[in-house]
């Protein structure tokens, strides 16, 4: 029998190749990670970017994000999860970015984690996704990741093919405090897989227009929790409900959707370009302050 591997080199996993790949994660679900996956993919993507999208929740609503079909509900992802082989994304949802879709399959996963421990150990568990993700990672200049919520092996999983967290969270006491806790807890336990795992920044959503007070309320609450350094974003992405319903009837990025500027959509007004402004700003924001930290690690 064949010793159980100890480690992610064991597996054949070089962390170095996982420079660019990010993972919106968090503690809690209903924070924004799928709203904030599909539109950074999409704004990279538009820049010239080679993207890769990855959706790993059983709803698959990435796919409601950018307007594909569910198409096999993610079954071929749990095929190369199962088999240790690269996975296979969809090709050209928009001009540079491809995507790995998610769907009630991919709620299969959690049982496999689980089976992986048992026969292979708990490194081949934590690290199936990376292992399936790294033959990909020379085809594309970032990626990003929709990791699952309240799930510890899967949010493990994501966070172990990752070199970034970003962490959405909202205002309220339980995302402030519960989400914050439990994400920390996570990165901590990855942090022994992957150590070059590394907090990018937290990211405020969900909160009116301009609230700079609670801003830096979530400023506040995040430094108590993930440490004295820990980064908040300054492009904070603000509540704006019919804008966003909207977005997801249209299979559209609140950009796209700004642009587009269709007859019925009139009714939206000026709150359209402001979400448009406000997830660019933050995905220009996550492109610096990557580059930049890598360039400080180099």
């Amino acid at each position: 029998m064949n010793p159980m591997p100890m480690s992610a080199a064991e597996l054949g996993i070089d962390f170095q190749l996982f420079r660019t790949v990010c993972a919106f994660a968090s503690g809690k679900g209903g924070v924004g990670k799928t709203t904030l996956t599909g539109n950074s993919a999409v704004k990279t993507a538009a820049q010239g970017v080679p993207t890769l999208g990855i959706d790993i929740n059983g709803q698959g609503n990435l796919r409601r994000e950018l307007g594909y079909d569910i198409g096999d509900q993610g079954a071929g992802f749990l095929d190369s999860m199962k088999n240790g082989t690269p996975l296979v994304p969809i090709k050209n949802v928009r001009p540079n970015l491809d995507v790995v879709v998610g769907g009630p399959k991919t709620r299969e996963l959690s049982q496999l984690f689980m089976v992986l421990a048992q026969e292979q150990g708990p490194y081949a568990a934590f690290l199936r996704l990376a292992q399936c993700l790294q033959p990909l990672l020379k085809d594309y200049r970032v990626t990003f990741i929709d990791a699952p919520p309240e799930n510890p092996n899967l949010l493990m999983m994501c966070l172990c093919a990752a070199r970034w967290l970003i962490a959405p969270v909202k205002c309220d006491v339980c995302s402030l405090e519960d989400a914050l806790t439990d994400i920390a807890n996570a990165f901590k336990a990855a942090r022994q897989v992957n150590p070059l795992l590394e907090l990018l920044g937290v990211v405020h959503f969900g909160s009116p227009n301009g609230a700079t007070g609670i801003h830096d309320e979530v400023v506040e609450e995040t430094r108590k929790h993930l440490g004295a350094h820990a980064h908040v974003f300054d492009s904070a992405i603000h509540l704006s409900v019919k804008t966003a319903k909207r977005c997801r009837e249209r299979g559209l990025s609140a950009r796209e959707l700004a642009d587009a500027k269709l007859p019925n959509d009139r009714d939206l007004g000026a709150a359209s370009l402001a979400l448009a402004e406000a997830h660019d700003k933050l995905t220009v924001e996550i492109m610096r302050r990557m580059k930049m930290r890598l360039e400080q690690a180099a």
